[in-house]
């Protein structure tokens, strides 16, 4: 038996030799699988498959003939398929071949790519087969391909699955981003033998986009393969850790033929249904403890073509699975909650475009649909508001024309959102909380040069239809935003200069301007600006951001970038984008050093250092005054960071900071500048080996204020246990203290007060301390049918611990203030005359929160679901401000119940 593997063996090497990746001929079978153990079968099957056939063409209207996706490689079109071989790692040990081979045959025909995959492997029982949900990205033996239709070296699509048949999709943008929420409808299918495992795919054209074309085409393509046992991911085509981008790495795939596009129409119809049970307060005409309803509705999908996408829905269902986290804001900004509605994360890197500053953008859907703006009448005793605007219809277009122009539309109406009230004289009726609003995004990008040129823009509008009455005169009327990006590559992409302009520009009543003035990322009021007035007869506003960065990208150590960046005072896009920056000059360095090829102590690592600093236009009053550029500072930090990876697949990352003594713009909530303390910050965080059964992760943080008593430390972990190959298990617990010297409490303009422009600022000192314990359960009973849990809960406290007032302008400088407290309120007698000047509620809080959700998801076929939903919301508030966990936790589940009962169904039918 063992001369016939060798003879078998030389054969085949025999065959390889000069064979490129389209040769009909399959791999020889590796010398670790030569064994007595092995018998005759695999040894006629391995002959069999190493039998060399015709070339196939690639042709999209070929007719296959009966092909089962069953995980067998089995049938005889299979030989005569492209054939990839020859993996190379890029983990552990970047650039070295394969320690265990993988094969891939490529055929197209009947209107489909169809994928037939050997991963070689001499302990089958050792394949990791662990079960996730769809999309999971779980800790299993994976082998997927990637393909560049329109072999721009920048979009592509994914297709993966797991040795447990479970599928994973995502859609490739800007060459090195995912975007995971993308779906396509597509069959897999895979089997485990005493030769490793084998993986079968179809995946319909339909479902990706590409150019028609009577000639022959060629197409990006590359594979890849996860083996968990060690570590090991490989590539046909390399993609280096030493290089940004992924699109831009693939291999080939030469003379693809797709003369004609294929009918694409998806039509998926939807019924839900809901039960909402919570506690009704004793008069409450609009709730009684309990409320249901239904809907229906239809989301549409056609092809323009092969390469355009037009996306319909028809009363669309717009609610999210699961929650928002809870959260503690006392800044003065508002909390971006990430989109989770599926229209909206279908697709959404067409209309992504990010601007500096975390997850600041131009377009942030959560703005479609929002909760309403508008309050209940003061003469209500009872009144009933929708959550959310309801959103009547919403369309979107997305594609790329044959000359490369890769456009996106997306367009959105919700109407009139009105509340219930029953007033106190006894009569009913209902209040305008939302006008009807028409949102509308245009998206371009084209791009030069193989994709290492490209230049994008994006347009964006909103219309609102307020009412005659100037109810909602302090609502903009209309707001448009507009950005211009620009990307260049050269030098096999290792140099790279990037950057983009924004502008925005908002109109409305007086009021609505004279709002957006007044609001946190503006202050236009402040009674110190040099450079800023509030015009209350103002009508429009307008403003600019822009950034330019320099980066070396791809090198083997050494990498850095400079840039530099600037917004205006009257830059606006909260209306239809988001955006917490305030008029700035910005400017930084990076510097960094990496190493990826294993050593003696270290895996991998990577060191960098960084500056940034940001300065008011109010620098610009003297530009060549050290102290002007001093006082215009808003925000500073120089960094250190350090990433590492042990050879045991442990994990380190640690960082330090010292963010400088800054003027800051915000903390008196529209009054003059005041000094936000110097700090030095410390991180640490640190993780065990994920494909272990039982995995943890700890952390910890330290800041120091350099003046007054702020500061503060964190400690939390994550501990994940994996008890059985498809049950997964994760506690987050999170423990966190913090001072601050500088919490700001209120105002006022009693008993006016010159050092501080006539206005008494109060502020506090304030110890915060929260728990919080995220806990998730993954219980997958089958490819297509799993169980999610989550919760969250949460316990806050703050205790305002002394009172004080802002001595003066430009400092750090406090007086204390002795209130006096009857109740809830404190009295402040500030010329200490024995009368009360000035009075304000209490801030001390303890805040105890619930939030949770369960979900079973059955894909009971191919891109049809059904989901059965339980959200429940607990939440107490107590005017305490001590932390107490035993009696916060026990208040906590005390805390009366909101629940909502959700089931979904929906049903897909495709052509």
């Amino acid at each position: 038996m063992k001369r016939r593997l060798v003879g078998l063996r030389m054969v085949g090497m025999a065959v390889l030799i000069g064979i490129s990746a389209a040769s009909p001929v399959d791999a020889q079978v590796p010398p670790e699988l030569d064994s007595e153990s092995q018998d005759d079968t695999a040894a006629a099957t391995a002959l069999a498959r190493m039998t060399p056939a015709p070339v196939a063409p690639l042709d999209a209207a070929r007719q296959l003939g009966p092909m089962e996706i069953d995980g067998r490689l089995d049938e005889e079109v299979w030989a005569g398929a492209r054939v990839f071989t020859g993996f190379i790692q890029q983990e552990p040990v970047e650039g070295d071949p394969a320690e265990h081979d993988t094969e891939v045959r490529v055929l197209i025909g009947d209107n489909a790519i169809w994928i037939a995959a050997r991963m070689w492997d001499p302990m089958p029982q050792a394949i990791d087969t662990r079960l996730t949900r769809r999309d999971g990205f779980g800790t299993s033996d994976q082998i997927g391909f990637m393909i560049d239709p329109n072999r721009d070296g920048l979009t592509g699509y994914g297709f993966n699955v797991s040795a447990a048949g479970v599928q994973t999709d995502i859609y490739l943008y800007d060459d090195d981003k995912v975007d995971r929420e993308w779906n396509a409808v597509w069959e897999s299918a895979v089997a485990v033998d005493e030769l490793g495992w084998t993986a079968e795919m179809r995946v319909p054209l339909s479902q990706v986009r590409y150019e028609a074309s009577d000639n022959p085409q060629t197409w990006g393509i590359n594979f890849t393969r996860l083996r968990m046992t060690n570590n090991e991911r490989t590539f046909y085509a390399l993609v280096s850790r030493l290089r940004r981008g992924m699109v831009s790495q693939m291999g080939a795939i030469e003379d693809v033929l797709v003369s004609s596009p294929p009918l694409r129409l998806e039509v998926v119809p939807y019924m839900v249904t809901s039960l909402h049970r919570g506690p009704a307060v004793p008069g409450d005409p609009f709730f009684d403890g309990s409320a249901a309803n239904g809907r229906v509705g239809m989301d549409l999908s056609y092809g323009l073509g092969a390469a355009f996408t037009l996306d319909a829905t028809i009363n669309p269902d717009f609610g999210q699975v699961e929650a928002d986290p809870a959260v503690i804001n006392l800044s003065a900004f508002e909390t971006f909650f990430r989109e989770q509605r599926p229209f909206f994360t279908e697709d959404a890197r067409v209309f992504d475009f990010g601007l500096s500053g975390g997850s600041n953008s131009l377009f942030y859907s959560r703005r479609v649909g929002r909760a309403p703006q508008g309050r209940s009448p003061s003469t209500a005793a009872f009144s009933d508001a929708p959550e959310n605007a309801t959103i009547l219809g919403a369309a979107k277009l997305s594609g790329r024309t044959s000359n490369g122009l890769s456009i996106g539309v997306l367009g959105a109406v919700t109407g009139n959102e009105r509340g219930e009230a029953l007033y106190t004289d006894g009569s009913t009726g209902n209040f305008l909380v939302e006008p009807r609003s028409e949102y509308g995004v245009v998206s371009l990008a084209k791009d030069f040069n193989g994709g290492t040129t490209q230049i994008r823009g994006i347009g964006t509008a909103l219309r609102r239809e307020l009412p005659g009455d100037g109810s909602f005169n302090w609502l903009p009327s209309s707001a448009f935003n507009g950005g211009l990006r620009f990307d260049h590559q050269w030098n096999d992409r290792e140099w790279r200069l990037y950057g983009f302009v924004a502008g925005s520009h908002v109109r409305g009543d007086e009021a609505a301007i004279t709002r957006i003035q007044r609001a946190s990322n503006h202050y236009f009021q402040r009674p110190d600006a040099t450079r800023l007035t509030l015009d209350p007869t103002r009508t429009s506003i307008s403003g600019l951001d822009w950034r330019l960065q320099f980066a070396r990208q791809n090198a083997e150590h050494w990498t850095y970038s400079i840039w530099a960046a600037q917004v205006t005072s009257g830059f606006e896009i909260n209306d239809v984008g988001f955006s917490t920056r305030s008029e700035v000059l910005d400017g930084g360095v990076r510097v960094g050093y990496r190493e990826i090829r294993p050593g003696s102590v270290f895996r991998n690592y990577d060191i960098s250092m960084s500056t940034f600093h940001n300065w008011s236009h109010e620098a610009l009053d003297d530009v060549f005054s050290v102290s002007s550029w001093h006082n215009a500072r808003a925000r500073g930090s120089y960094n250190l960071n350090l990433s590492s990876q042990f050879l045991n697949y442990w994990s380190v990352r640690a960082s330090g900071s010292y963010n400088p003594q800054q003027m800051s713009r915000q903390a008196t909530r529209g009054g003059p500048k005041m000094v936000g303390p110097a700090s030095l910050n410390a991180n640490f965080n640190m993780g065990t080996d994920e494909r272990k059964a039982v995995s943890f992760g700890l952390f910890a943080s330290f800041r120091d204020d350099r003046i007054g008593i702020g500061g503060g430390r964190s400690f939390g972990g994550r501990v994940r246990f994996q008890p059985s190959d498809n049950l997964s298990i994760s506690l987050g617990p999170d423990y966190n203290v913090s001072r601050s010297g500088d919490q700001y409490v209120t105002a006022t303009s009693v008993l006016p007060y010159s050092p501080t422009y006539g206005t008494r600022y109060l502020f506090a000192d304030i110890e915060q301390r929260s728990f919080s314990m995220e806990t998730r359960v993954d219980w997958t009973f089958t490819p297509t049918l799993s169980l999610q849990l989550y919760a969250q809960p949460l316990l806050s406290s703050g205790d305002y611990i002394r009172y004080k007032q802002l001595e003066t302008a430009e400092t750090f400088d406090f007086v204390s203030l002795t209130p006096t407290q009857v109740g809830q309120t404190q009295d402040v007698d500030f010329d200490n005359n024995g009368s009360t000047d000035f009075s304000f509620t209490d801030r001390d809080f303890n805040v105890r929160s619930l939030v949770g959700n369960a979900v079973l998801r059955w894909e009971y076929r191919p891109g049809s679901t059904i989901f059965f939903v339980w959200q429940r919301q607990q939440a107490e508030r107590a005017l305490l401000g001590d932390f107490d966990f035993g009696r916060d936790a026990s208040a906590l589940f005390g805390a009366p119940a909101d629940d909502r009962f959700i089931v979904k169904v929906n049903y897909w039918l495709g052509l």
